[in-house]
């Protein structure tokens, strides 16, 4: 079995390469801006112009410039340098560097960054933390880099999704249509803990404040080309998973799930 060590530089190589197209295969694209937005509107809710926040996994930087256009000050974090890279090109062709710093440190080593703590806040966007092995760790890390009663929001891959579980029974996979849960990159490791199991393990240093699901009427990005087809239906069916998202039990059905916890006082 491969060490850890071996596992982190081989994580590192894979997003790498993914890189290149990450912004082209999702950023750019009519559902996964549709899906950003979603967790946009959380976030400009939370995070106010002065504040200093921490992101982990952050890619190509757009989460980050994001904030940092509103005036927020972000330090942001991906295990792949050509990521921060072109983080690094996008904040300079937006001209918020002053902003922005971008470090390729991986979620597990965030420890490193204590000095430049105490954050107002953080957050994870998408898939980032479905690839951490030890979550516990990176919960008492945050712990302490975080002020008390900061607010952090964790978007990750859900165990059920709907739109998925309807794309595979018409593609002849029942099997896969029930067991997302059980399913693997086929390069990288990913999990798919449950909502409460997210729960259980960043408390008792943060405590749940709400969350919802992404993805519950508006379908997965390799649906793309249907996207383009028909931009309308696709721009209601976001309208109809900003409220759906946030009704039980329809919330569990997203392709994410965000949380929003907040740092305890103890």
């Amino acid at each position: 079995m491969a060490g850890s060590s071996e596992l982190t530089s081989f994580s590192r190589e894979y997003w790498n390469v993914a890189a290149e197209t990450y912004d082209q295969d999702f950023t750019n694209t009519i559902i996964g801006q549709l899906w950003r937005d979603a967790v946009w509107l959380e976030l400009d809710r939370s995070f106010q112009s002065g504040q200093r926040v921490l992101e982990l996994n952050c890619g190509t930087g757009i989460d980050a410039a994001h904030l940092a256009d509103r005036g927020i000050r972000v330090l942001a974090c991906d295990i792949s340098p050509r990521m921060i890279e072109l983080a690094c090109k996008r904040a300079t062709t937006a001209e918020l560097r002053d902003r922005l710093d971008f470090r390729p440190v991986a979620t597990e080593m965030i420890s490193v960054l204590e000095k430049d703590g105490p954050f107002d806040g953080a957050f994870s966007n998408f898939s980032g933390l479905n690839c951490v092995d030890d979550l516990s760790a990176v919960t008492k890390d945050l712990a302490r880099l975080l002020k008390p009663g900061a607010r952090i929001f964790l978007c990750m891959l859900g165990r059920f999704s709907v739109w998925e579980s309807l794309w595979c029974l018409i593609h002849g996979n029942r099997r896969r249509s029930s067991q997302r849960f059980q399913q693997r990159d086929r390069a990288i490791k990913v999990q798919y803990p449950s909502r409460k199991e997210i729960e259980r393990v960043f408390s008792p240093h943060f405590s749940l404040r709400r969350w919802k699901g992404i993805g519950v009427a508006l379908p997965p990005s390799y649906m793309e080309h249907w996207a383009r087809r028909f931009p309308r239906l696709v721009m209601a069916l976001a309208c109809v998973d900003n409220v759906i998202g946030k009704v039980s039990p329809l919330r569990s059905m997203g392709s994410c799930f965000l949380l929003e916890l907040e740092r305890t006082k103890t």
